[in-house]
């Protein structure tokens, strides 16, 4: 486990600093990620030693977006400054004017002023009330809110990926792919499989999986 959540391994791997923005973070390790596929390596001992490295890579980048979800900050960045209230305090404190011997009567004419006010606008009120802005709602016009609600919920984003689903659907369900290698978006170790813009196969790696039912590592073929 201790290699398993070692950052600085991972920073140095991917050629960036713990305080660099998480955008930089993210395009560093797809970069990276291209760089280690399979699909761009040949056959052999040294895509064996890639694989390897790919599923260290992505573990590492997990666990360091985890802790990001979860802080705020990537792993070994510096915490956000707080703000020393009690200085503030004492600053507004410090800036209230000195000389208050007139507020007494300073607030008094004040209040005399608001009571006036109130009784001349209730005044206003009592002679000219308010219309009301439109009439009650019809039974027409509940029947149409009904059926905007049904059809707004049932355009709700799905849970899990399935079978027929399009690619604008998969890319708010599981983001932006790592790449785009024809028919075929790879999340990771994970892919997912088009045919006419809409998913036919996919596979969930452990690593990296994806938002699918069947357990990981389980494909289906149509």
């Amino acid at each position: 486990m201790a290699r398993e959540t070692d950052f600085l391994d991972l920073y140095k791997i991917l050629g960036v600093q713990p305080d660099c923005e998480l955008s930089e973070f993210k395009q560093a390790y797809r970069r990276r990620v291209l760089v280690l596929h399979p699909d761009r390596r040949g056959s052999g001992h040294s895509d064996l030693i890639a694989n390897e490295r790919l599923q260290r890579l992505t573990a590492l980048y997990g666990a360091a977006m985890r802790f990001e979800r979860q802080h705020g900050r990537l792993p070994g960045a510096p915490a956000a400054r707080q703000v020393d209230r009690s200085a503030a305090r004492a600053g507004f404190a410090d800036s209230l004017p000195k000389n208050r011997a007139k507020q007494p009567v300073q607030r008094s004419r004040w209040l005399l002023a608001a009571t006036l006010g109130a009784g001349a606008g209730w005044l206003w009120w009592n002679n000219n009330p308010p219309v009301p802005a439109s009439a009650p709602p019809t039974a027409a016009t509940k029947v149409s809110a009904t059926k905007e609600k049904r059809e707004s919920s049932s355009l709700a984003l799905p849970a899990q990926l399935q079978l027929g689903m399009d690619s604008k659907t998969v890319r708010k369900l599981e983001g932006d792919p790592v790449m785009i290698n024809g028919s075929r978006w790879d999340y990771g170790p994970s892919w997912i499989r088009f045919e006419n813009d809409h998913v036919v196969d996919w596979y969930s790696s452990q690593l990296q999986p994806l938002k699918a039912s069947r357990a990981p590592g389980e494909a289906v073929s149509l």
